[in-house]
């Protein structure tokens, strides 16, 4: 199932809200709870689905039966940022929503399109390879539907929003359009950290019993993009972190003529807890 912003982008305040409100309510999003939940989002009716289907997919909070409570990512972020202000929170929330293949079409995006592409977007033409895109990895859904979705992915990154911030989108209007401003893929320069997490994740989502890969594997899943970087980058980051004292113990980087692999000497959740727990430590991740 997509992820259904309903046209809303997530806040900060939303984000804010959702780490204390989820720990000390489970019930916060259901139907019994809709004028408490209103008064603590500060949102309307048809923006509370928004709300946790943001936090649903970006992995900060688990769904069952109806109730809902914080996962190990999502208390980790309510003891370290439950402001939801430092720029590793919303790193770790774009790359989970990256990672995972139920939040198209905010995955489709950041995976498939190409940094630096140099061309300004036209919405509708986003929209419309969106959708071919999706229908091709076999989440066919109508085009207005994708329409609704990604509307709230496009509000997520305009000017004054969070996520804007990690500067991967840029947006304009040009000439005297009145349609939505045009947009395209901007390039990163993420901290280490952000791209070792990255790197463990995306093994751990789509090749978690893998303790080797060609870093073209990777690749070709759309990592470098999710985060902003050119494939050159991306390799030449992998090899800073193979040499670091801290992030050399997740990750082995051989390159060579014909071989280009990576090899995980940590994995898993234990591992990706491991970085998590390290990123804000180390305060690396800055806004750019």
């Amino acid at each position: 199932m997509p992820l259904d912003t309903q046209t809303f982008g997530i806040t900060r305040h939303w984000l804010s809200v959702g780490l204390e409100e989820v720990a000390g309510n489970p019930e916060i999003f259901g139907k019994r709870l809709l004028g408490v939940a209103r008064k603590a989002f500060l949102a309307g009716s048809k923006q509370l689905p928004a709300i946790k289907n943001w936090l649903w997919r970006a992995g900060i909070i688990d769904i069952k039966r109806g109730s809902a409570e914080l996962t190990d990512l999502g208390r980790l972020c309510a003891a370290r940022d439950r402001a939801a202000s430092r720029a590793w929170t919303w790193w770790l929330i774009h790359l989970h929503l990256c990672a995972n293949p139920d939040s198209s079409p905010y995955s489709t995006f950041f995976c498939f399109y190409d940094v630096d592409g140099g061309l300004w977007l036209r919405f509708d033409d986003v929209i419309e390879n969106l959708g071919g895109l999706m229908a091709s990895a076999g989440q066919a859904v109508e085009p207005a539907t994708v329409e609704t979705y990604f509307a709230g992915v496009h509000q997520a990154f305009r000017p004054g929003w969070p996520l804007h911030d990690l500067l991967l989108v840029e947006q304009r209007v040009i000439g005297g359009e009145r349609e939505r401003p045009r947009l395209r893929r901007a390039s990163a320069s993420p901290a280490d950290v952000v791209v070792a997490y990255a790197t463990l994740l995306f093994q751990q989502s789509f090749f978690s019993n893998q303790t080797t890969l060609d870093a073209r594997v990777l690749l070709d899943r759309g990592l470098a993009r999710s985060l902003g970087m050119k494939d050159q980058g991306y390799r030449d980051a992998l090899a800073r972190i193979h040499q670091s004292l801290a992030l050399g113990q997740f990750v082995e980087y051989r390159h060579a003529v014909n071989l280009d692999s990576i090899h995980f000497r940590k994995m898993g959740e234990p591992a990706l807890k491991q970085i998590r727990a390290y990123g804000y430590e180390s305060g690396e991740a800055q806004w750019p």
